[in-house]
Order: structure tokens, then sequence, then C-alpha cells
């Protein structure tokens, strides 16, 4: 989907001056245009499928290699008109990707330093938060919930607060006592909280792998599409209950946001 030939892959080490895929980063090349294929099938599957014009953030954005694959994308190859910010707390690649963005003559593109709890967000259509690590993941969830994001896209990266937090009843001791298993299980326990919580808040959710591990072990992405009506959440909030008081959670961060928002 995207163009080997691009600027912005050479700039970032992901191909040659003639636009050939390095042999080390094939990986990073399938998990781009992968992420790419899969925002806009989600795209196309909501109510921004005929927009002419988006305002995407990505949240923790790291290098930019998604950043900057997604403009390309939607700017170029399918002619929408894209304002795309990218948030980085460290302030040397937010530079980098910038010059970057110039280079390429991305007008539409630009990064700015600041972390994901502090940044404002303002008429956003797509909030975008990959490998935002523990709880940032809860901060950049609860930024497109309050700012009303049409789409959220997060692929949570480390479960640690609920990881630290849990005491599996007696009947799980014996299976949850193997690191591998307790350290699953978190995982599971912690993208489905995320899930329920942004159904509770009038997204409609998708929890789905995004790309095969063989090419990158942080694999789940979670999707939040803003429903057009709130629905009745009396069940969401029982299975939340339940399911803190079973695993014995006194907390989780994007509820705590929430609750006092």
């Amino acid at each position: 989907m995207i163009d080997p030939h691009s600027v912005y892959l050479n700039a970032l080490g992901i191909t040659n001056t003639n636009g050939e895929v390095g042999s080390q980063q094939q990986s990073k090349w399938k998990q781009i245009n992968k992420y790419v294929q899969i925002l806009a099938d989600l795209v196309d599957r909501s109510d921004l499928k005929d927009r002419k014009s988006l305002n995407i953030v990505d949240m923790g954005s790291g290098k930019g290699y998604l950043t900057f694959a997604a403009y390309d994308y939607f700017k170029n190859i399918r002619g929408i008109d894209v304002k795309m910010t990218g948030v980085e707390a460290r302030s040397d690649l937010a530079a980098i990707s910038n010059d970057v963005a110039r280079a390429s003559e991305f007008d539409g593109l630009e990064f700015v330093q600041a972390t994901i709890d502090s940044y404002p967000l303002k008429d956003v259509n797509i909030l975008i938060a990959l490998h935002a690590c523990d709880t940032a993941t809860d901060d950049a969830l609860f930024q497109g919930i309050r700012s009303g994001a049409d789409l959220i896209v997060a692929a949570p990266c480390c479960h640690k607060q609920i990881r630290k937090q849990m005491k599996p009843p007696p009947m799980m001791h014996d299976i949850l006592k193997h690191g591998v298993m307790i350290e699953r299980v978190a995982e599971t326990l912690t993208d489905g909280l995320r899930a329920l919580l942004l159904e509770r808040a009038g997204y409609a959710t998708r929890l789905f792998e995004f790309i095969s591990v063989e090419h990158t072990p942080k694999n789940n992405m979670l999707v939040g599409t803003k429903l057009a009506e709130a629905k009745n959440t009396d069940d969401i909030e029982t299975q939340i209950r339940d399911l803190k008081e079973f695993y014995g959670i006194g907390s989780q961060h994007l509820e705590s946001l929430l609750a006092e928002k």
C-alpha cells in the first residue's frame, strides 16, 4: 500500500536510496503496511469513510514510522485533506521527525513534544496510541473519550498496573502460580476492562490481533468507534465490578480518570 520509494522511508532507515527494503527491516515494513491496511478498513467501516478532511493525532509517536505511513496513505493515496499530529515526549525524536516531514513535503504533518496526558485535543476524528506503555495507554484512551474522538485505535503495551494488584481466588492459585499464565491473564483482564470502559463511554469496541507475533510481540489492537446514541450501561457496570472483585483489583487507571472527568 505504501510506496517504498517514499522519502521518509529512506530517512527512517527502512529503505535504501533505490527504494529497496533492508533485510533487517522486513518485519517493520510488513508491520507498517498491515497497520495502514487495518486503519484504512476501520475508517471505511465508520462514519468517517466519506470525509474529505481528517484530524488525526498519534499519541506517543516515537520515531514516527506509522505516523508517516498513515499521513502518506490518507493524503497522497486517498486524497484526503489531513491534519496529523504526532505527540512525543522526547524532544529529540519530535525534532528529527519534523525534519523528515519537511523533507517529505508533508505540510499537514507535525510532531510536538508533549506527554500524552498533557496534550490538549480538539475536534479529533482519529486518536491513535500504539504501544504506549502500561497506564500511558489509559491516558490516551481517556484523551480520546474526553475529546469525543470518532475513532480510537490503540495497541496496548505492558499491563503492569493490573498485574501488580491481582489476587487470584483460591481456585486459580495453582494455575496462576506460573508467571507466563498470570501475565497472559493480566493482559486479557487489562484490555478487557479497557474495552468495557470504552463501551460504557459510548463506543462500540473491537479487540483483535494487530499483526502476527512473528513480526512483533505487541499484537493486540483495541478499537473504539463512537456511537451516535448512548446505550444502557448497567450490565457493563456490573461486569466491571465483578471482574475487579474476582481478581482482587482495587483500581484501574482509565476507570479512575473517567471517574474524575
